[in-house]
């Protein structure tokens, strides 16, 4: 099933944008490479897993600042294609990188060691663990949200500027609401809340089937964005969800405590995954810029062109010269002024040698003809 075009876009201008582009053959095949050779990494780290590195405080707010600007400037081209489309499944997917760039602050200000010995904002033993479930589980959740929603796409958010205002901000202070909650819940609300690490040791996410549960939604969130015609942002988002299948199943299936080669490798994987919807936004940004330029570039010489042609001396009428004989001896000598003018190509040349050969062997209207 395709969805129809976005009400007051026709189907010639949805390809500027990258919600609605058709993925091509070629990123369709970069997409599967990459996918190829992430699969063969993680199998190549599978074995060394859970051996022990060196600590490295520094790693966490270095890593996750990476992230939150990745994200955060993800979800704001987001909500500009939102603006212009008025996709309620646009508008759901911005939501989500929204959310994952928000939930990485109280993550890293919560980790041991990275601001504080045992964290700020009066984190406990289980509070950044059960922040990497909700973060790790509430991005899938929103992807298949998105997924659903783009499948039923219907219609569109009312068209005036404020509307789409208005929602953009409903979203960002929903997102922000439900950030809060969450962290509460986890500071807060810490003893309500299963224990599932112990000393760094987080092999009970395992045992109690709870990083199994958010690895299963990221398969799930992956496949319902599969489709026979694929977009190009769904596209590369399948390839998002298939690298964080690796990063949950590195750092928190197989792996099994902080600072093993599983957490680093994870996050890692994570951090290459979040980055793949911005460089697209990023390369299609210049694509078509340089579309932009080129096109400017011609508007400009075709207007000098036409200054060109105006400024053209123009043949004077010879007195009894006949109105026929005048445009024969003026198309003559236009000819003969385009083939000075060096502005002409190679096959507009052959172009104009061969009208004005034409012309010339063709005898001037003022001209008596022979009868046969």
């Amino acid at each position: 099933m395709v969805a129809p075009p976005m009400i007051g876009l026709g189907r010639s201008e949805t390809h500027f944008y990258l919600a609605t582009a058709v993925a091509t053959r070629r990123q369709k095949r970069l997409a599967l490479v990459i996918a190829a050779v992430s699969l063969v990494l993680f199998f190549a780290i599978v074995p060394f897993v859970r051996v022990h590195l060196p600590k490295a405080p520094g790693f966490i707010p270095s890593y996750e600042a990476a992230l939150f600007l990745i994200d955060l400037i993800t979800a704001v081209l987001l909500f500009d294609q939102f603006a212009r489309l008025r996709s309620l499944a646009v508008l759901f997917l911005a939501s989500a990188y929204l959310f994952d760039a928000l939930v990485i602050i109280p993550h890293a200000l919560s980790f041991p060691g990275a601001f504080a010995t045992t964290g700020l904002l009066g984190a406990r033993e289980q509070t950044t663990a059960w922040l990497y479930v909700f973060w790790h589980g509430g991005f899938p959740l929103f992807v298949i949200a998105y997924a659903r929603l783009r499948r039923q796409e219907i219609g569109e958010w009312p068209a005036d500027a404020s509307g789409t205002g208005r929602a953009i901000a409903l979203s960002v202070l929903a997102v922000a609401a439900l950030v809060v909650a969450i962290t509460l819940l986890t500071t807060v609300g810490h003893d309500w809340l299963p224990v599932v690490i112990h000393a760094g040791d987080y092999s009970m996410l395992v045992s109690k089937g709870i990083s199994p549960v958010v690895w299963l939604l990221t398969l799930a969130a992956m496949l319902s964005l599969w489709r026979r015609e694929q977009r190009v942002v769904d596209l590369w988002l399948m390839l998002v969800m298939w690298i964080w299948l690796f990063d949950i199943a590195l750092a928190a299936v197989l792996g099994s405590s902080r600072f093993d080669l599983g957490f680093y490798a994870g996050r890692v994987f994570g951090l290459i995954a979040s980055s793949f919807l911005l460089i697209t936004f990023l390369a299609e940004m210049g694509r078509i810029h340089a579309g932009a330029v080129r096109a400017a570039m011609s508007a400009e010489e075709r207007l000098a062109q036409f200054a060109r042609l105006r400024s053209r001396p123009e043949p004077e009428r010879k007195r009894g010269e006949t109105t026929d004989a005048f445009v024969h001896r003026q198309n003559i000598a236009h000819y003969r002024w385009l083939l000075q003018s060096g502005s002409l190509d190679e096959a507009q040349r052959e172009l104009i040698e061969g009208l004005l050969a034409s012309e010339e062997g063709t005898t001037s209207p003022s001209e008596p003809r022979t009868l046969h």
